[in-house]
């Protein structure tokens, strides 16, 4: 039998006949496009199958259609380019993880669980009779990076500033004279590095099931990033809310699929450590960050530059001498 013989192999299942290329094949054996359409499995499960585990598999999905049939998305939660969406009917109570309509459609004793994670930390979790909303303590962490990120919007202002001049002071000077070993040119300042880590790295979301082929889901999604450029704990605040929420709009709808009539808790996981923590170090000294001698002249720079003004220096004057 060559590639184009008129006489196709039959499908093991139905009898249909299967395509001579690029055809899903369970024990060796091509199945018909009919018959692969209905494959909905997590990765690699597939290759594991005997033929008489894919045709109780296909029996499976086969009782399923009632159900993707009457699928009607009202909400869709998405992770990002080729990452994959949640799919919800809120009206029916049902789940679909992803965007093809041929995948199962999940029911609410299909679904044991949820967990919405930050940096591994739960931020949002439920199952039936139980869903609970962790407090973050994000302000807090952004409180402890603000001084770094001042002192970097600072110097990296100082540096256009300076950049600015250089450049003006070039176009001003462009004779014969002037070469690019000039001082003026090697004693260039150098670009500061913005190198203060993203308070969170990514989120995540986490779904148990009972299912007789879908045991779990699990894929994360990224968190807010500073700008290097421009960073600002309050756009990375305001960034930090908005995808937050949207895992929390998430979170409160698989809610209604798995127990509607479940009150949300909300708990604070940092109160005491941020209790302990302000008990425990109520006078502690400001760390001085800054050697004077070296400050003082830099900042000095910057007001005659016109980069802050005479009550920013003295205020900063103050606070290097301990005033």
């Amino acid at each position: 039998m060559g590639l184009f013989t008129n006489n196709k192999k039959l499908c093991p299942i139905c009898g249909n006949p299967t395509p001579r290329l690029l055809a899903s094949a369970v024990e060796g054996q091509n199945l018909c496009k009919e018959c692969a359409a209905k494959i909905d499995l997590p990765d690699g499960v597939l290759n594991s199958m005997t033929l008489d585990e894919f045709r109780e598999y296909i029996n499976c999905y086969d009782a399923n259609k009632p159900l993707r049939d009457s699928f009607t998305e009202t909400y869709r939660y998405d992770f990002g380019f080729f990452k994959g969406s949640l799919l919800l009917d809120m009206d029916h109570q049902l789940l679909r993880l992803g965007v093809v309509d041929t995948a199962f459609a999940l029911e609410p004793s299909d679904i044991k669980s949820f967990r919405i994670l930050e940096d591994g930390e739960v931020l949002y979790e439920g199952e039936k009779g139980n869903f609970r909303s962790c407090k973050s303590d994000i302000k807090e962490r952004l409180n402890e990076l603000k001084p770094r990120i001042d002192e970097y919007r600072m110097l990296r202002h100082q540096y256009e500033m300076m950049e600015e001049m250089r450049r003006s002071m070039e176009d001003s000077r462009r004779d014969d004279n002037f070469r690019r070993d000039d001082p003026d040119y090697r004693d260039r300042m150098t670009e500061p590095d913005f190198n203060i880590p993203n308070p969170v790295e990514k989120f995540a979301v986490e779904i148990t099931l009972d299912h007789p082929y879908w045991k779990s889901f699990y894929i994360e999604t990224g968190a807010p990033k500073f700008d290097s450029n421009r960073p600002s704990t309050i756009d990375y605040l305001d960034d930090y809310t908005q995808k937050t929420e949207g895992l929390h709009a998430l979170a409160q709808n698989l809610m209604q699929i798995i127990d509607p009539q479940v009150q949300e808790q909300v708990i604070d996981p940092h109160a005491s450590t941020q209790s302990q923590h302000t008990q425990s170090t109520p006078q502690a000294a400001p760390v001085q960050t800054e050697d004077p001698t070296v400050a003082l002249p830099k900042y000095k720079a910057l007001l005659d530059a016109g980069v802050i003004t005479a009550e920013e220096f003295e205020a900063k004057k103050k606070q290097l001498l301990g005033l």
